[in-house]
């Protein structure tokens, strides 16, 4: 279905460096972003009448299904009258990885390019960060948080998300040291790189914790313990209580359903929720 998806859509490929120069179509399109050999892509669906802007993250697949650019969430792009941006993840090329969090490669990390790519496509549409959105569950939601980070004065909204990268299960966390590091141990990868798989370490190294509205099922108890629990300790440390009220935590409890994400309806409710507040 997707890539019928990719092929229903106009595409337009673009270097990093014409970035800024790009026709922005008012029709939905697959943006193609060369950089540096790493090819970046976008769903993108630009509304003229509105200066807000969603963009939404995918979390795990199933790549013997299908194969990236991945965009979850695609059919939603007509449940809204604000723009959209769908981004796929450039980790997921590195090898066979259902999942990638944005992780990148030993000497590029690729949430923060996504960041960069972003800002340059908000500047052309005339956005501002405090009128963006980043939505996304599981390791989308991980990749929200992580963008909002990088994209201050904008918000995340996560549903089941990952805080801390590690704390997956680990046959996904080893899949992805294996080809994003082949040649480090997993105490290199994590003395290095602890700033890319726990959004608390992000947020310490720039002293500022984003705006998150974090939407949890409690009777996930693989969540609470490794993510929830350990990401209200993380908060704690900034002895900042500017930075805790910054995030605001909705939880409920659905015990069929466990990790997996809130319906479209229910999902609707806290985008419009926050879209009414900007």
């Amino acid at each position: 279905m997707l890539e019928l998806l990719i092929n229903t859509y106009p595409q337009t490929t673009v270097n990093f460096e014409d970035l800024e120069d790009i026709l922005i179509s008012y029709e939905p399109f697959i943006l193609r972003v060369l950089k540096e050999g790493v090819k970046f892509e976008f769903l993108v669906r630009i509304k003229e009448s509105s200066k807000k802007l969603l963009v939404f993250g995918s979390g795990a697949y199933n790549p013997e299904k299908m194969k990236p650019p991945v965009f979850q969430r695609h059919t939603w792009i007509n449940k809204f009258e604000e723009s959209m941006i769908l981004y796929n993840d450039p980790t997921l090329y590195l090898g066979p990885l259902s999942l990638g969090w944005g992780h990148g490669t030993t000497n590029r990390f690729y949430l923060e390019e996504i960041a960069e790519i972003l800002q340059i496509i908000m500047k052309r549409i005339l956005v501002n960060a405090n009128q963006v959105i980043f939505y996304g569950s599981s390791g989308g939601g991980f990749m929200s948080m992580v963008l909002a980070g990088f994209i201050q004065g904008s918000t995340a909204l996560v549903n089941n998300p990952q805080t801390i990268v590690t704390n997956y299960y680990q046959s996904h966390v080893n899949k992805l040291f294996q080809h994003s590091h082949p040649e480090l141990t997993i105490e290199e990868i994590n003395r290095k790189y602890n700033h890319r798989l726990n959004a608390i370490s992000l947020f310490k190294k720039f002293n500022y914790v984003p705006k998150i509205t974090y939407i949890q099922n409690v009777a996930c108890e693989h969540d609470m313990t490794n993510h929830v629990l350990p990401f209200i300790e993380g908060l704690k440390e900034f002895n900042k209580i500017t930075h805790f009220h910054n995030v605001q935590f909705e939880f409920y409890y659905d015990d069929e359903k466990g990790h997996n994400p809130l319906e479209l309806e229910e999902t609707l409710y806290y985008i419009n929720k926050l879209i009414k507040n900007m």
